[in-house]
């Protein structure tokens, strides 16, 4: 007869699931909800492989019963992997301390964070930084791309003697922008490469660069048409996306801390030799 779970599993359950957005002091998570060959499912297994299948609400009977059964199922497959010896198999091993490796590290992460929360000074720091005046401007700019300095030189001698920027543009561009006289539009200085956006930064309004603009791109002669400031975010917008930005930052640095900190060898690796002066 095949076993399900019904109604009682359900009230028993409600309880747990319930209580999952209250704070876990009050949750009554250790609960036994069924017990499988003498091993105790409680509601925090519930909701831990709950959250491990994608986290769906289970506040219906239905969707309960169904993460239940679910989890039941797992169960029973791995209790009869236990029984045949598959734990036993390297691996398997491998894998299962993989997993544990990967929740510890989770739950160091989230502890850290926890006792190292982003106050909301870092965070109104952040966003006076990114939404600083500077970064707050966009710029209005056309440019002529060659593939020499010399030859961007000669550009700009020949703008000195009064020639068309836009007919220039049209006749040695290497950019697509030729078409439009070297205009790209208006675009804020870290939506172009770094060279570029920073020469935008210094340059006066309808005047071009003195000397050649090197980038990956090739050599850049670059006019200034006009520049505006933007009006930034309020600061409550965007707080969440600078709050997690400065978490991943301070994770970032204690990880590193950590890696520091650790003995790590390489497996067959080998000290370098100074080769003999001949």
């Amino acid at each position: 007869m095949k076993k399900t779970i019904g109604l009682t599993f359900f009230l028993l359950l409600s309880s747990v699931v319930f209580a999952a957005d209250q704070e876990p002091k009050s949750t009554p998570v250790e609960n036994t909800l069924v017990t499988i060959n003498g091993r105790a499912v409680t509601g925090l297994d519930m909701l831990l492989f709950n959250a491990q299948q994608g986290g769906k609400k289970i506040d219906s009977e239905q969707a309960q019963v169904a993460v239940m059964n679910s989890l039941i199922n797992t169960l029973v497959l791995a209790q009869e992997a236990e029984s045949s010896k598959l734990a036993d198999d390297p691996q398997v091993k491998a894998a299962v301390d993989i997993a544990r490796i990967q929740v510890l590290a989770e739950i160091q992460m989230r502890t850290y964070l926890e006792k190292n929360p982003v106050s909301d000074e870092l965070i109104k720091a952040a966003y006076d930084t990114r939404y600083s005046p500077e970064n707050m401007m966009e710029y209005n700019s056309s440019h002529i791309l060659v593939d020499s300095e010399d030859a961007a030189k000669k550009l700009i001698s020949e703008l000195d003697k009064g020639a068309s920027f836009a007919e220039l543009a049209k006749e040695h561009s290497l950019d697509a922008s030729k078409n439009n006289g070297g205009n790209l539009g208006w675009l804020e200085a870290n939506q172009v490469v770094k060279p570029y956006g920073d020469a935008l930064k210094t340059l006066e309004k309808g005047k071009y660069n003195k000397s050649p603009i090197p980038t990956q791109f090739g050599w850049h002669v670059i006019l200034l048409e006009d520049s505006r400031p933007k009006q930034p975010p309020a600061l409550e917008e965007v707080k969440a996306e600078l709050s997690a930005a400065l978490q991943r930052q301070q994770l970032t640095s204690y990880v590193s801390d950590l890696r520091n900190q650790a003995k790590i060898e390489v497996s067959g690796a080998k000290e370098a030799v100074e080769q003999p002066e001949k």
